[in-house]
């Protein structure tokens, strides 16, 4: 058994936990569950697993990545494998971690994302490395929303292979990916205000198309199909949310030296000539569309 301490955040009762607790068994001899509103029954079920230690988090954290830092100084041991409850560690890697584990500081693992029922393997969704299993001294979390951690050290890095990739049920719903981009929305809109920076809606529009074309195009979100284009939208969409919630925390005033009036305009004409631009990148357009494409390209770039 390694010398490795998991630590794992848990709100209400997630679907898949005792899988992602079967698939650390061999790996771990200390488990710490973040609590967030687990019920008396939960936690008398996870009280039968000795290597299970519950530490009580606040109900209203708003998502996992603010607690990194402190459920890590509780692990009794000098590496910590960090999972989400909706992860499943890849056994195939276990008897490479246990020879080589004292070798790096860092392991890094691909992930695959299963989202609406599919793996979802463009879109920068794959290989989608994740920091999880590192020396306690050589990683740490930022506790801000979309953290990368701070590494040092010596890191390896798993193949992007499905054997080796962590399995993540990530969103099963529409309503699930809603719920968690509003929360994200507010918590990063609550960053931005008290850092005191401005966020413009012209602004936003190019980052949120940036987002779409580089998930759907440059990335071939296209190959998942209608997952692709879906997710992509969301992606999209989630950076008006942000903005609209910085809307409303300033109190619903506008910024006056917008023209309002010539947003849709900038939205569709950056989106039009991005799309043609990809569509004839990546060969996704007959011969004819793709002058056709090109010409009206030429024509955007007259009047930008």
């Amino acid at each position: 058994m390694s010398n490795i301490s998991a630590i794992i955040v848990v709100k209400d009762q997630p679907p898949h936990l005792d899988e992602t607790l079967e698939s650390i068994d061999l790996l771990v001899d200390e488990i710490i569950i973040g609590d967030i509103n687990l019920s008396p029954d939960q936690i008398h079920k996870l009280f039968n697993n000795p290597k299970i230690k519950i530490h009580k988090i606040a109900s209203d954290t708003p998502f996992a990545d603010v607690v990194k830092e402190d459920l890590k100084k509780i692990a009794k041991n000098e590496y910590v494998l960090y999972l989400d409850p909706d992860e499943v560690f890849p056994n195939r890697t276990i008897g490479f971690i246990k020879t080589h584990l004292n070798n790096y500081d860092c392991f890094l693992f691909p992930r695959q994302n299963i989202i609406f029922n599919k793996w979802i393997e463009h879109s920068r969704w794959w290989p989608d490395n994740q920091v999880r299993l590192y020396r306690k001294t050589s990683v740490i979390w930022p506790k801000n929303v979309h953290p990368q951690p701070k590494i040092s050290g010596k890191q390896f890095c798993f193949e992007a292979k499905a054997e080796n990739a962590i399995i993540h049920y990530n969103y099963e719903s529409l309503d699930q990916f809603l719920e968690k981009a509003t929360r994200y929305a507010k918590s990063e809109v609550n960053e931005l205000i008290q850092t005191k920076q401005s966020l413009s809606l012209s602004t936003t529009i190019s980052k949120a198309l940036s987002e779409f074309i580089s998930r759907f195009f440059a990335h071939e979100g296209y190959r998942d199909g209608m997952h692709g284009f879906v997710l992509a939208f969301l992606q999209m969409f989630y950076y008006f949310l942000v903005y609209f919630y910085f809307w409303e925390k300033n109190k619903f005033q506008s910024d006056q030296k917008e023209k309002i009036h010539k947003i849709p305009q900038l939205y569709f004409k950056q989106g039009l000539f991005e799309t043609n631009y990809w569509l004839i990148k990546q060969n996704l357009t007959s011969p004819l569309s793709k002058l056709k494409n090109k010409f009206i390209n030429k024509i955007l770039s007259l009047f930008s």
